[in-house]
């Protein structure tokens, strides 16, 4: 585990904070899906717009697939605008004794805030990632947006397959630790090429390493008391310009020295995990390796190429898989769904011009 302890000084300032006297944003939450049987659960976070809707489905249905034990799962998506047909779709693909769904509608104020002050000025910077929705940044507010008596939870991104057991990432020892991740395979830490910000004026050590905030066990507790959402938000509209993974960067730059390591196994990140021809040429023993590469408990399509919009990501066969246990069953990237993603592409880039 990295337990390096130097950690950034940014100065706080409350934003987008609700106007009422609490300690969390009210929010509207519908429940539905509820197990019959009375077993441990383990709350399970996840943020969408409606774009990602049935890659959604895929990751928590194959989360399902894998629980063993007496595990439930109480999972909360952030919704950032899934349409309803869509939504009843979801539920459709998730409907088990073994889950719980509620949706949670992000404050407009939040979303307003984060779209013009973060979102819309990172999409024009040519290093930013373009496939990064708003409902992305979503997973720096948990702490703030999930009910107040859930004291730890896991975030996954919407672009995964799980084919462990969550039941196991859930026993994990949180400890003293804001989150527990895996580090990043490709920006193994601080003072990497790919890292844009400047981690000495931030009091960082260049050897601090580095993770990806697509898997997170979150210390809920921890971090709430600590208001470092607020101060995440801050810090983006103050550093957007020198981020080049920005909700991913922020977090590594407020819990430097301050999260601990999980197994590589828990966030294969493709296909940059996958660019190593053997173990001599990666960052890991032999031994880490073959079990990383050979037997991940979670895939993660990390890049902008995705199983649904692209014929080329690796191990996409798995996606399809869990696709086909969902209410898109049947769902493939047809040839004209190919071209009807360039064109709205294109459409959109057409738009923006006229929009700024």
């Amino acid at each position: 585990m990295d337990t390096n302890k130097s950690t950034a000084t940014i100065k706080q300032e409350k934003i987008c904070e609700p106007e009422q006297k609490s300690e969390s944003i009210t929010i509207k939450q519908e429940k539905i899906c509820e197990p019959e049987q009375k077993s441990e659960s383990i709350v399970l976070v996840c943020t969408a717009d409606d774009a990602y809707a049935m890659p959604l489905a895929v990751t928590i249905r194959s989360a399902l697939e894998n629980l063993k034990g007496n595990h439930v799962l109480d999972v909360f998506i952030f919704d950032g605008g899934i349409k309803k047909a869509n939504k009843q779709k979801i539920l459709e693909s998730l409907r088990s004794e073994k889950c719980k769904v509620s949706f949670l509608s992000v404050p407009e104020s939040i979303t307003q805030s984060i779209k013009k002050e973060v979102h819309n000025y990172i999409e024009e910077v040519p290093t930013a990632l373009k496939h990064i929705s708003v409902a992305a940044y979503y997973r720096l507010l948990i702490p703030e947006l999930i009910p107040p008596q859930f004291e730890k939870v896991i975030y996954l991104d919407c672009d995964l397959v799980i084919k462990g057991d969550l039941g196991d990432l859930w026993q994990k020892d949180i400890g003293e630790y804001y989150v527990l991740a895996v580090q990043d395979v490709m920006i193994r830490d601080v003072s990497s090429s790919l890292v844009l910000f400047n981690h000495q004026e931030m009091g960082i050590r260049g050897d601090s390493k580095y993770f990806n905030s697509g898997v997170l066990v979150i210390n809920v507790k921890k971090w709430r008391a600590s208001k470092f959402s607020f101060q995440a938000i801050e810090f983006l509209k103050k550093n957007r310009n020198i981020l080049n993974f920005p909700d991913q960067d922020t977090l590594n730059v407020l819990f430097a020295g301050q999260w601990g390591e999980l197994d590589p196994r828990w966030n294969l990140l493709l296909p940059h995990a996958l660019a190593y021809s053997s173990w001599k040429t990666s960052p890991f023993s032999e031994d880490v390796y073959n079990d990383f590469i050979q037997n991940p408990y979670i895939i993660h399509f990390s890049s902008e190429l995705k199983p649904w919009n692209s014929r080329h990501p690796l191990l996409k066969e798995h996606f399809f898989e869990y696709v086909d246990m969902t209410a898109w069953s049947g769902w493939r990237l047809t040839f004209k769904r190919r071209v009807l993603n360039v064109l709205k592409r294109e459409f959109r880039k057409m738009i923006s011009k006229f929009v700024k």
